[in-house]
């Protein structure tokens, strides 16, 4: 049992660049070298409205799905798919839904007997909204805390 705390970026449709302040998720070893992967993200962005104010952007990803982790003795390569349903809240205030596939590679670092550097890059297909399909790439960095010696 493990858990993920990082940030990074979220280029949601490829013409907003988001700010993911915040990406937590929840590792389940389901059996050797696969974890269930349960987590969320909190991602901003702002734009200048006509009247020169500054107004947020948020979206709010979450991923449920599966890792293959192939471990070494230092650095272990992961690869996860599964679901991703996402919440987008526009500078109006308006909100959407979308949802879809998601696939992703991730590189894990031991740094220490209890905690493990990530680098992730997870590429996202979701149906939805008036475009009907989009696309986007997350990018996050953090630390993996395992609650057993790895």
């Amino acid at each position: 049992m493990s858990f993920a705390a990082g940030l990074g970026a979220n280029f949601f449709r490829y013409d907003t660049p988001y700010l993911t302040a915040l990406a937590a998720t929840y590792l389940y070893e389901y059996t050797d070298g696969v974890e269930l992967n349960i987590g969320g993200e909190f991602a901003i962005s702002t734009t200048e409205d006509d009247d020169g104010d500054t107004v947020p952007r948020f979206l709010l990803p979450a991923n449920i799905g599966l890792n293959f982790v192939f471990p070494r003795e230092q650095v272990s390569m992961v690869f996860g798919t599964g679901l991703t349903p996402v919440f987008v809240i526009d500078e109006d205030g308006d909100t959407g839904f979308l949802m879809g596939p998601y696939a992703k590679g991730a590189v894990r670092v031991n740094v220490h007997p209890y905690m493990s550097w990530f680098l992730e890059l997870q590429q996202d297909l979701l149906i939805g909204g008036s475009d009907w399909i989009n696309t986007g790439t997350r990018a996050s960095s953090g630390i993996v805390f395992s609650f057993e010696d790895r």
